[in-house]
């Protein structure tokens, strides 16, 4: 190349000196008196031959370089590729292998696998190739080098490498292969210049990922664990075996955590401190907490059983956050009535065990100090708004109307939130419409609630802690003073509140508000009306005191029958139209039974004031037929499936509903899909029983 621009450049300096020479001898004829256009014709023409020769020479001269150059270029290139120290493959359209450099062909002799023909796919050699080869054409198609670059940048390869070999977290782009016992990170790059060609490069990424692994599963998880029952469980021993029962529950507990490489710290008598890592908290949530049922065995002449409430928080920022991760999984826990088991991340909560219900205390002692809390606070207030879940039930609606009696008596501005009427609200609703005592302002569509609600109020949520239930959600984005009285264990999204009664063991929200009313003050004794609403309430969630009822249950009923409730009344008053049984009828007809215990209906919608109330007593009713564990009613409205879910004692409904999205109590739950079709929610069901019997969580 170097000899070749030598020759080429000697061309123009003959070029110059041909041009010189003719124009003095143009200016020597002119001075002679001689015609000088001899001489530039001449010129001309020489430089016109010389330009000729030197631009065929050129051009063949620098085809012939360019050529040998390309030749030596690729040669080297190629040379290079072959000494690569990374295994590189050029490969076609269709995954097979058409090139690979010594590094690829020394990686398979490495592990033994047969040197193959060019033409052999990459399946041949890796297991796991076919799949992320076809997922990267179909990305490619779809995307294009935009986003074949961004996917490939370190964050996304770092984040891809956090999860172990086996659960690896894969981009279109970037890719873990097996081989043996090796990982290797797959690069793949489009060929621009030949169509349905990619280059794949390989880097051995195992002892990076095992480090990675390593470090993933030494992260530290801060956990509490909590004895529900310790009092009780001391009141039901002899007392030389108090110390015998502390020991041995702080025995298991501790050589439990102790298999999984965790360490236990009591902290108080019934309260203890556990830390250990991220594998050990795998394991423990594969084991699915068996401790919780292990600590049931525990018998020293104890008449209850011995239950458990913990709690792990992990994948925060530090230590610190981890602990309150596990705090507030704690107050979850103790929120959904105990006996399970919460892992709590920043992200997401999972929930083990849980599948007794909890037990009623012995003493109202809470509902007297929470009933004292609640009259400060409503004291305190110039309006008072309350309000149930949306399409309010009669425990909702008896609930809502207990609080308006409780604000009322304190000579408060008050009001409940009630968008629509069911059939089974509608007869009670009505009465309170026509009475004369009672303002019109008593009942307020959301609209008309959000305009009212002045700085100074109080919000009241009963029978539900979740906003997203609410009849009107945006009435609690107005204020942060906020009340929750629920009987339902409580969910992740549950709303953030001033004061929080929620009690999962009670029957009902009514009976809650029932035995508050009692300890709120002297001054307040609900009318007949009233008190009616309210023992309504309890009738319909307990199943005419069939379900879910203690005591406790029986002496809130006492108290509104002693305020004058007429059990005539409220039967009449809780009558099913023709319409509505027949509906019933039809929707338990129509039954299929799934797995030998599970029942799956249809309600229809059409014709119905309130269909989801009939879907929840046509579950109900499938409960009678022998060998059912559970039954799902679904009913269409709109663009949402509405979902009733009941059992007896054998299946927690409620996890069901909350891997779902949904909620409730053991043995009564629900869940609300939005922009599915029937078919679709029933199979969304079966394929969730599916899972949690197979993971043994139900």
């Amino acid at each position: 190349m170097r000899d070749l621009f030598r020759s080429l450049m000697k061309w123009p300096i003959c070029f110059l000196a041909w041009v010189l020479v003719g124009t003095g001898v143009f200016f020597a004829l002119n001075a002679a008196g001689q015609k000088g256009w001899v001489a530039v014709a001449v010129t001309a023409g020489g430089a016109l031959i010389m330009t000729a020769i030197w631009f065929i020479l050129l051009k063949k001269h620098m085809a012939d370089s360019v050529a040998q150059l390309s030749t030596e270029t690729s040669t080297g290139l190629e040379e290079r590729m072959m000494q690569l120290a990374n295994p590189y493959a050029l490969i076609g359209e269709n995954g097979k292998i058409v090139w690979r450099n010594e590094a690829f062909d020394q990686m398979l002799d490495d592990y033994g696998t047969d040197q193959m023909v060019l033409t052999d796919k990459l399946g041949d050699i890796f297991p796991d190739a076919e799949r992320f080869w076809s997922r990267w054409l179909e990305q490619e198609a779809k995307d294009g080098d935009e986003n074949n670059e961004a996917e490939t940048q370190p964050e996304a390869v770092a984040k891809a490498a956090l999860a172990a070999p086996d659960e690896r977290n894969e981009t279109p782009y970037r890719h873990y292969l097996s081989l043996g016992d090796r990982v290797y990170a797959a690069d793949v790059r489009r060929v621009e210049s030949g169509a349905g060609f990619a280059t794949l490069m390989l880097s051995d990424e195992t002892e990076h990922l095992q480090t990675l692994i390593q470090l993933r599963d030494e992260k530290n998880v801060s956990g509490l664990c909590y004895v529900d029952n310790f009092e009780e469980l001391l009141k039901s021993t002899e007392t030389e075996q108090h110390s015998l029962l502390s020991a041995i529950i702080e025995q298991r507990i501790t050589k439990y955590f102790q298999k999984y490489n965790g360490i236990t710290c009591k902290t108080e008598r019934d309260r203890f401190y556990i830390s250990m890592d991220a594998k050990g908290l795998r394991s423990v949530t594969a084991d699915r907490f068996s401790l919780l049922s292990d600590v049931k065995t525990i018998k020293l002449g104890n008449t209850t059983p011995v239950t458990l409430s913990i709690a792990f928080g992990c994948d925060g920022e530090n230590y610190d956050e981890n602990m309150n991760l596990a705090r507030t999984a704690m107050d979850l826990a103790l929120a959904r009535g105990g006996d399970q088991a919460i892992v709590k991340n920043p992200e997401e909560v999972e929930y083990f065990g849980g599948k007794a219900l909890g037990e009623a205390a012995l003493t109202r002692v809470k509902a007297r100090v929470k009933a004292q809390a609640m009259r400060e606070l409503m004291a305190g207030k110039d309006q008072i708004f309350v309000m149930g879940h949306n399409f309010a039930d009669n425990d909702s609606f008896g609930a809502s109307v207990a609080v308006y009696r409780m604000a009322v008596s304190l000579h408060k501005e008050a009001h409940i939130v009630l968008n629509n009427v069911s059939f089974s609200v509608r007869p009670l609703f009505e009465r309170f419409e026509t009475d004369p005592d009672y303002p019109r302002e008593m009942f307020l569509k959301s609209a008309d609630a959000e305009k009212r609600i002045r700085g100074n109020a109080l919000v009241i949520l009963v029978d539900t802690s979740r906003a997203v239930m609410s009849d009107c959600p945006a009435l609690l984005e107005k204020t942060d003073q906020i009340v929750v009285i629920d009987h339902h264990r409580q969910a992740s999204d549950s709303v953030t509140a001033i004061l929080s009664y929620v009690e999962p063991y009670a029957s009902s929200a009514c009976e809650m508000l029932a035995e508050i009313m009692q300890y709120f003050g002297e001054e307040l004794e609900p009318n007949a009306l009233e008190a009616e609403s309210i023992y309504s309430g309890i009738i319909v969630d307990t199943n005419n005191f069939a379900d879910r009822t203690s005591a406790r249950t029986f002496e809130a009923a006492a108290y509104l029958k002693r305020c004058g409730a007429d059990l005539v009344k409220v039967k009449k008053l809780l009558r099913e139209n023709y319409t509505e049984y027949r509906a019933k009828a039809d929707t338990t007809c129509r039954a299929e039974i799934f797995m030998d215990g599970y029942a799956f209906s249809e309600c229809d919608a059409e014709g119905l004031d309130s269909p989801t109330i009939v879907g929840a007593q046509a579950a109900n009713e499938l409960l009678n037929i022998s060998g059912i564990k559970a039954s799902f009613v679904f009913t269409k409205l709109k663009d949402t499936v509405f979902v009733s879910a009941r059992s007896i004692d054998e299946v927690n409904v409620q996890l069901i509903c909350e891997r779902l999205g949904g909620g409730g109590h053991l043995s009564v739950a629900g869940v609300q899909m939005k922009d599915v079709s029937v078919e679709e929610a029933m199979d969304r069901v079966k394929e969730t029983i599916k899972l949690m019997i197979k993971e043994g969580a139900i």
